[in-house]
Formats: C-alpha cells, sequence, structure tokens
C-alpha cells in the first residue's frame, strides 16, 4: 500500500536507533511514509490502536496492551530470533528484511578505566543472578535475556553504532562537529 499509495500512510517514531534504521530503511525502498513523532512512545501505540498512524516500530513490552486487546498485529520483530511470546511471527530476516533487524541492547556501564577483570566477573554475576531472578519476567514482555560478557556486549554496541551511522548517512544526516 505504501507503494501504490505514497505519501497516504504515516508512521509513528520516537527518536532513536529504530527511528533512524526504518526511516532510512524506508528511503531505500523508496516507499513514501510521512513520520509522525512522538515523544512519548506509549502515545504512539495508542495513536496505532485508533488508527490515526499505520506503522510503528517499537519494543512489544510498549505494544503489549494493544496487540493483546486486538487493536493491532504485529508484522514482524526486528531481533534476529522470534519473541518468545509471538514464535509465530517472524523476524524481519525470515521476512525479507535484514537491513532493519537490530537486537535491542541494555546493560551496565562503569567508568571506562575499570579493570577488564573486573568488567567479567560483574558480568557474570549479573548474568548469573538474572537468569535465576527476571528472565522468566522478561520473557513475558517479548524480551530476551542474553547475558553475554564486557567484550561481546561491547562489539554488539559498535555494531549498532556502524548501523545506525550507515543509515543516518543514507538519510543525509552528518555528525555535529567538535568545538
Amino acid at each position: 500500500m505504501g507503494r501504490a499509495e505514497p505519501g497516504k500512510l504515516n508512521w509513528a517514531g520516537v527518536t532513536g536507533a529504530l527511528d533512524f534504521i526504518f526511516a532510512g530503511w524506508l528511503k531505500q525502498a523508496g516507499l513514501d511514509i510521512a513520520k509522525v513523532a512522538y515523544e512519548n512512545p506509549v502515545d504512539a501505540a495508542n495513536d496505532l490502536a485508533e488508527g490515526r498512524v499505520q506503522v510503528y516500530e517499537s519494543a512489544l513490552a510498549i505494544v503489549r496492551p494493544q496487540l493483546q486487546s486486538g487493536k493491532i498485529k504485529l508484522l514482524v520483530v526486528t531481533n534476529t530470533v522470534r519473541a518468545p511470546t509471538e514464535p509465530n511471527v517472524p523476524t524481519v530476516q525470515e521476512a525479507g528484511q535484514p537491513a532493519l533487524t537490530i537486537d535491542g541492547l541494555v546493560g551496565l556501564f562503569g567508568p571506562s578505566d575499570m579493570p577488564m577483570e573486573l568488567r567479567r566477573r560483574i558480568a557474570t554475576d549479573i548474568g548469573a543472578a538474572a537468569e535465576s531472578t527476571i528472565k522468566e519476567r522478561l520473557s513475558t514482555t517479548g524480551q530476551l535475556l542474553n547475558v553475554d560478557g564486557p567484550d561481546e556486549f561491547e562489539k554488539s554496541i559498535d555494531a549498532q553504532r556502524a548501523q545506525v551511522a550507515a543509515f543516518a548517512k543514507e538519510l543525509g544526516i552528518t555528525e555535529m562537529p567538535e568545538d
């Protein structure tokens, strides 16, 4: 429908990595879908449910009430694996749109001069605690617990940074010069 009726559809966007990736993908795909900017992701989810916007890229946890009530439909997930609560919904990779793949990254951060051994020990301790206390609760909201070490986390951050930068460049967005 985006190609058949250019400019007739709207997508909800809340500034962040998903926003750059989705906007860049739309441009690469040659789709003319207008962005409606939101400060509050819950407002965007509610407007999607009411039909004021037609597409919203969001964390599953944010749109879960509208999804459970049947007011919206989950089309794809952007993670590299399917959401445990929505096993019949394909990933963007499976749907033929690998450029939209982005795993949510949440982590603990510390001083840049923290010794690597301490970082690894903290990651191991947090991982053990998370496995036993919050893994099941996270999965009910479609989130996946992935407790990798600091080296893997840094690589994931770098990969996402590069992915967002590539789409920002596609959109003509440049870095601000330093003072």
